[in-house]
């Protein structure tokens, strides 16, 4: 029994010693837009996160002001429509009116973490939205297959939603 027992926990110990080698590794899923404006003007509407419940799809509430060091609130729409999962990610950089990203820790940092990158560049057409998820931690590898298969079509939404609005109000 005693050689059981130590089997049982020797398989444990492989297996998460495992995910946390795959885990460790930074997975990124990103996503771009091509938005006939000019950065200034995508940047004003991305970065007042307090407005996202008003243009963007998949947020129902947020607030915050993106600056390094703040801490946002945002709830997630559920699949029912309705409050899904509220997270409170701490801004990491922000360089206006070019970039700025977030991280949020779910649990904990080596569980798992996810991060939000924002980059704005400047176009012939007007400015190109690079908008990517960076996911880490134990459980990434065991979720990685649902993440890849949702969270583009996620960003698509937001990245769709934000071009939608930023190009209908020219001022």
């Amino acid at each position: 029994m005693k050689k059981l027992i130590s089997i049982i926990i020797f398989i444990i110990l492989v297996v998460l010693i495992i995910l946390w080698l795959k885990g460790n590794a930074m997975r990124e899923i990103r996503t771009e837009i091509e938005i006939k404006a000019s950065p200034e003007k995508v940047w004003s509407i991305l970065t007042n996160i307090n407005n996202w419940n008003t243009w963007n799809p998949i947020v129902v509430q947020a607030s915050g002001t993106p600056t390094v060091g703040s801490e946002l609130t945002i709830t997630m729409r559920g699949e029912d429509g309705k409050d899904g999962p509220k997270y409170t990610p701490l801004v990491t950089s922000f360089k206006e009116p070019s970039s700025f990203e977030w991280r949020a820790i779910m649990m904990s940092e080596f569980m798992f973490s996810n991060g939000r990158i924002f980059k704005l560049e400047k176009t012939d057409s007007g400015t190109r939205l690079t908008n990517a998820e960076t996911f880490k931690g134990m459980l990434v590898p065991l979720f990685w297959s649902k993440l890849n298969s949702h969270v583009p079509l996620m960003l698509a939404e937001m990245n769709g939603a934000l071009k939608n609005t930023v190009e209908k109000n020219p001022n």
